[in-house]
């Protein structure tokens, strides 16, 4: 973490929803079928039970230990050195950068409402990476390169608003919950 005053950071889990709601509803089925498994097994074996459960019952909480870590991700966002750094953190705590470009080479830095709806839906490209999709601190930055846009949704707090007006006059500052 930097000391500088023009730096910000912040970290919010994703949501469960789309592609990650299916992934946590097969991890849920694959628990069942193995509780179901294992007690089909007790049932044929009639009264080994207490055999059994010595293997599977930390067996199954090793399973669920690792696939909870599957399913949880992140999104960390940074304002740093004048630029937006965008990463992907899975449980492990590694993070993937999926955007790093200077704060003042977007366009456009405003939130996603109605009124700016034409200029974050209509674009070449567009990265998603906010927490949750309905979230009242989403943001949106535009990136004209090349000929091409590119729109990337994230979330905001106060602090990296101020930062990113710091490094671009174009920033749209409306305050938000954070």
């Amino acid at each position: 973490m930097e000391d500088s005053v023009n730096y910000a950071e912040y970290t919010v889990t994703k949501k469960a929803e789309g592609k990650a709601l299916k992934k946590r509803l097969l991890l849920i089925a694959l628990y069942l079928v193995v509780i179901i498994a294992f007690v089909v097994v007790c049932i044929v074996t009639s009264g080994a039970a207490a055999i059994w459960a010595t293997v599977v019952v930390p067996l199954f909480i090793a399973l669920v230990f690792f696939t909870q870590r599957l399913v949880k991700e992140e999104r960390k966002y940074e304002v740093a050195n004048a630029k937006l750094v965008i990463s992907e953190l899975n449980a492990g705590g590694k993070g993937k950068v999926v955007s790093d470009d200077l704060v003042s080479a977007y366009s456009v830095i405003a939130p996603t409402t109605e009124e700016n709806k034409d200029q974050w839906t209509k674009a070449d490209e567009i990265q998603d990476h906010r927490g949750d999709s309905k979230s009242p601190d989403s943001y949106f930055a535009r990136l004209e390169k090349d000929g091409k846009s590119k729109v990337v949704l994230f979330e905001v707090t106060n602090k990296m608003l101020k930062s990113m007006k710091f490094y671009n006059r174009n920033t749209e500052i409306i305050t938000v919950r954070h």
